[in-house]
Formats: structure tokens, sequence, C-alpha cells
């Protein structure tokens, strides 16, 4: 309904409807599916995601915008070879700006 009357957002809390016993990953593809087949500019701002893995799984269903909290963030963002690449690249750096 909120679809087809061109709303901006709908949030679905997918952590709470798990909670509760339900699929919230299953609700959230398909109100992307519905949303999709309606051509409708909605998008699902899908809350309450608890880990990065479920994150990287919805947006291989088309899912795109989320909220999640600094545990998560970390689990997404934290990287060991990046953070090691990143170190010896500022290295580097610093001794070409020093010799």
């Amino acid at each position: 309904i909120a679809a087809s009357s061109g709303v901006e957002y709908i949030a679905p809390y997918l952590g709470r409807m798990t909670d509760k016993n339900k699929d919230g990953y299953d609700e959230c593809k398909q109100m992307q599916r519905i949303v999709d087949g309606l051509g409708s500019g909605t998008r699902i701002l899908v809350a309450s995601l608890r880990d990065a893995d479920t994150i990287a799984q919805l947006a291989q269903e088309g899912l795109d915008t989320f909220t999640f909290n600094p545990d998560v963030a970390r689990e997404l963002f934290d990287e060991p070879l990046t953070d090691n690449a990143a170190e010896e690249f500022e290295e580097a750096a610093a001794r070409g700006m020093s010799g």
C-alpha cells in the first residue's frame, strides 16, 4: 500500500521481526519484489540489522539502504589486509617525504 501511495521510504525492522519469530529477511525480500513490480520509487530502509552477512544477502536481493549499529559497521569495515596496506602506504609516504 505504501509503495503504491508514493511514499519515499518504508522501514521494516528486520531484527525485531525476527525476534517475533517472523522471517524478517524473507519479508524484506518480498517488499522489494513488490516495490520493483509496481515500478515504484519507494526505497526500503531495512533497519535493526545485526550482522554484516545479512546486509550482503539483502544487497544481493536489490536492497541497498540500511541502518545498523557500530558493531556491525566495524564488522563491515574492519579488514586486516586493508588496514595493513594502508599502514604500509603511510609509512612509505612518510619515508618519501623525509628523504
